[in-house]
């Protein structure tokens, strides 16, 4: 489990971090405050960024949003936006066509699911015979232009065909679930596995497998598969509406749902403790009372401790928050007596987040089926993604479609201090502007100042220099003032001294770093930050990191992040202190044996790690992201909106060059 750390309200401030030596005790004072950025929208509210016109012309069963922003939609559609697309299409980020995805004639029957790989190839399933004039029996890939990747090849396909569910393994192989009894001539009941190329994978052999449709599949970390559907049974055994599969396609024992919901689940999500969540169509689970939701444990136990909502009509679609927040769609217009039209979030102990208002929420429809939510994602930036069938979100036109804010907690700024050298010791701050648009941000480099905080060996005269991913240099500065003394000053965040750095530069998406070094060879303490000064929500500050030369005393190096947020969200953040694996990208003196320590704005210590590997290493594991050398340090915990330092020292007064890192998680 994670450390759930709350705090105060956001406040945008200028962190100086001062390391008060006392054995292990450190502070952290704030400065005057600076501005407060633009406040998050709230959840549930509309995102008018996204503004498909009108939308889709049938319903959309399931929605996808890409890296890169842009945003896949297929279901039964055949326009988009009024140009003809047949099943599927691709919206840019700000909801027009995307023209450059074109799937020409497209599917000739629905697309009931779908899945992005890695590179960008879109794997479609559903009840259709062709794509685009190709013979392609329930399941097909596209390349990421639209066109028919004709090296996925399935000869007979899929018989009926019913596939209703997909998803994607860590190795590129291909859960299939739905209503068939052969792929490609070879018996599967309702459950297969499809290598990468669409051959069927014999190693993967359910024999009788579930006895009834498969609705929705998550695969767990470890590989394990979870199943949802309409089924009561499992190759013989007892499992009612969900089961847990190993990867060779038997049964797994230690998961007992036993008659579980009787049926009739739609929707699958992995909350990260992994506890399991389902929606449906359902009233019981194992005897007890659970209308259309239900959480359980990994062996298939019923939570108690979730206290459900009752939802007045069917649950169809799931999506978890990286806080563990549950949003939930389908055909209710009420949850737990609050009205709620198609889509609601839940708290992680059940109760309806009354924080998450989406108004009016979805209504309407252009075709018979009743109103409804099929499909929800998370999109970067603290979007969701909703799609079915309506024709307004909130009484603003949205015809099947539509993006929403859910107010998740982000990052706002990065800090760094460390006593600054030469060569290999100097202090590199890092950092990755994601999204579709260019950010504006301001970076700084402080010496003279620190020493009103008490902070001694100064930085006498600090030099900045920005650098792309390509090591090409984008701007560099001495004194803030020689360059750009208005746009600096009218931030808010002007250095106080003239002898101080700073560089305002807009970005695109991408990987920077900035060098802090000292004037003429000189060395002191440093400290580097680096603001988002732009309230465009549609790109961000992601992945902070910070490079220097650990000492001991006040050399040690301190790292801090800004979170910003709405109340009541959280971020799921990783913190890693890296020293031995820096050699194998030409580190000479690495930090042997790194310690961790992340502390609130108040000094309170959060979280301590020597070794990563001591505790949470299934948690850190799971996030691929773990230490590459056991020596190393990382610390998993969820946030509040706030302002937090962590603190890399050596083992036992050790020194040498380490790397502190913040992610961002899902």
């Amino acid at each position: 489990m994670l450390p759930l750390v709350h705090r105060s309200a956001f406040r945008r401030v200028f962190l100086v971090f001062v390391l008060v030596l006392s054995g292990a005790a450190s502070a952290v004072r704030a400065a005057a405050p600076t501005p407060t950025p633009t406040p998050t929208p709230p959840p549930g509210q509309l995102d008018t960024t996204f503004v498909p016109a009108p939308g889709t012309n049938d319903a959309v069963n399931v929605v996808i949003p890409q890296p890169d922003g842009k945003v896949v939609a297929a279901g039964r559609f055949t326009f988009a936006n009024t140009v003809f697309r047949n099943r599927i299409a691709r919206f840019n980020f700000d909801g027009s066509l995307d023209t450059s995805f074109d799937p020409g004639t497209g599917a000739d029957g629905e697309i009931t699911a779908a899945v992005l790989q890695s590179d960008g190839r879109i794997i479609v399933a559903g009840r259709f015979t062709s794509f685009n004039g190709f013979t392609h029996n329930g399941i097909c890939r596209l390349n990421a232009n639209g066109s028919v990747d004709q090296t996925f090849g399935l000869g007979n396909g899929i018989n009926n065909p019913a596939a209703l569910a997909l998803a994607l393994q860590s190795d590129g192989r291909i859960i299939v679930g739905g209503q068939f009894s052969q792929i490609d001539l070879t018996q599967r009941f309702n459950l297969a596995r499809l290598n990468n190329d669409g051959s069927v994978d014999l190693s993967f052999d359910p024999l009788n497998g579930p006895n009834g449709d498969v609705n929705a599949i998550v695969i767990q970390p470890d590989g394990r598969i979870v199943i949802g559907g309409t089924f009561i049974g499992y190759n013989g055994f007892a499992r009612g509406g969900v089961a847990r599969v190993l990867g060779n396609g038997a049964l797994d024992p230690s998961f007992d749902s036993s008659v579980g919901t009787g049926g009739n689940v739609f929707a699958l999500a992995l909350q990260h403790n992994g506890q399991i969540v389902l929606g449906g169509r359902f009233s019981q689970y194992i005897g007890n009372n659970r209308t259309y939701i239900a959480r359980v444990f990994g062996d298939g136990s019923l939570d108690f401790g979730f206290n459900p909502v009752v939802p007045n009509d069917w649950v169809q679609s799931l999506a978890v928050e990286p806080d563990d927040r549950i949003l939930v769609g389908g055909f209710f217009t009420d949850v737990n007596g609050f009205g709620r039209n198609r889509i609601a979030r839940l708290n992680t102990n059940g109760s309806v987040d009354l924080t998450f208002d989406p108004g009016a929420g979805c209504v309407g429809q252009l075709t018979n089926d009743a109103t409804q939510v099929r499909s929800i994602a998370l999109q970067q930036f603290g979007r969701v993604l909703a799609a079915g069938v309506f024709t307004r979100y909130d009484n603003q036109l949205r015809d099947n479609v539509v993006r929403l804010f859910d107010g998740a907690a982000l990052f706002q700024n990065l800090s760094a201090r460390a006593h600054v050298f030469t060569g290999e010791r100097i202090l590199i701050a890092g950092f990755i502007i994601g999204g579709t648009e260019n950010k504006t941000v301001l970076i700084r480099g402080m010496g003279p100042s620190l020493a009103s905080f008490g902070v001694p060996a100064l930085l006498a005269d600090p030099t900045l220099s920005l650098f792309d991913h390509t090591g090409a240099l984008i701007a560099a500065n001495d004194n803030w003032k020689a360059t750009q003394p208005a746009q600096i000053q009218a931030t808010g965040l002007a250095p106080p001294n003239d002898l101080e750095a700073a560089i305002l530069v807009t970005l695109s998406p991408g990987a920077y770093t900035a060098f802090l070094q000292g004037k003429a060879m000189t060395t002191g303490i440093g400290l580097a930050e680096v603001y988002d000064v732009d309230p465009n929500a549609n790109a961000q500050p992601t992945n902070l990191s910070a490079r220097a030369f650990v000492g001991t005393g006040n050399d040690v190096l301190i790292g801090g992040t800004i979170i910003g947020g709405n109340a009541g969200s959280l971020l799921r953040v990783l913190v890693r202190a890296l020293g031995p694996s820096l050699a194998s990208f030409g580190v000479a003196t690495p930090l042997a044996d790194p310690t961790l320590s992340l502390r609130d704005a108040n000094g309170n210590v959060i979280a301590n790690n020597d070794n990563w590997k001591d505790s949470q290493q299934a948690d850190i594991a799971a996030t691929g992201k773990a230490p590459p050398n056991d020596h190393e340090s990382a610390i998993l915990a969820l946030l509040a909106p706030g302002n937090y330092t962590a603190i890399v020292a050596g083992k036992n007064g050790t020194t040498g060059v380490a790397l502190m890192e913040f992610y961002s998680l899902p």
